[in-house]
């Protein structure tokens, strides 16, 4: 193959991976207000040919109800992931795990897994001030 045809197939291949790199990061980048909609629209980018890992579903501050598809994962995003703790009114539907801070410095903030489908209601209450509570109601899909 002549150096011409070679370039030309490189230049289209990297022209391929840009626009799908482009593809997830548009998918990724919504507002507050539709983080379960882009969230949603990540993972079908992802399973249209890019590497097929769905992340969660992230659920900003101040949101009162979300929406999970069975086995997705979902995490609650505050500042401080270390005061606050997390409940909820249906363990079946969703199983949730505290925020955590690991020996190698990594930070995880409180989330849960949707295990069936229903609804469940997620308390989050902030230790250091227990009147600071954030009520979201998770209806979970098949």
């Amino acid at each position: 193959m002549n150096s011409t045809a070679r370039r030309g197939i490189t230049i289209a291949a990297a022209s391929v991976l840009a626009l799908g790199g482009a593809g997830i990061l548009t998918a990724c980048g919504g507002s507050s207000s539709d983080s379960t909609t882009s969230s949603s629209a990540a993972a079908s980018s992802s399973s249209e040919g890019g590497t097929g890992v769905i992340g969660p579903v992230i659920v900003e501050p101040g949101t009162t109800s979300a929406e999970i598809s069975v086995g997705r994962i979902m995490t609650f995003n505050v500042a401080d992931p270390m005061v606050w703790m997390v409940s909820t009114s249906d363990p079946e539907v969703m199983d949730v795990t505290p925020g955590k801070q690991e020996m190698d410095g990594a930070t995880y903030l409180p989330g849960g897994e949707a295990l069936k489908e229903g609804t469940a209601e997620i308390v989050l209450t902030n230790m250091d001030n227990t009147d600071d509570k954030w009520t979201i109601q998770v209806t979970v899909t098949p």
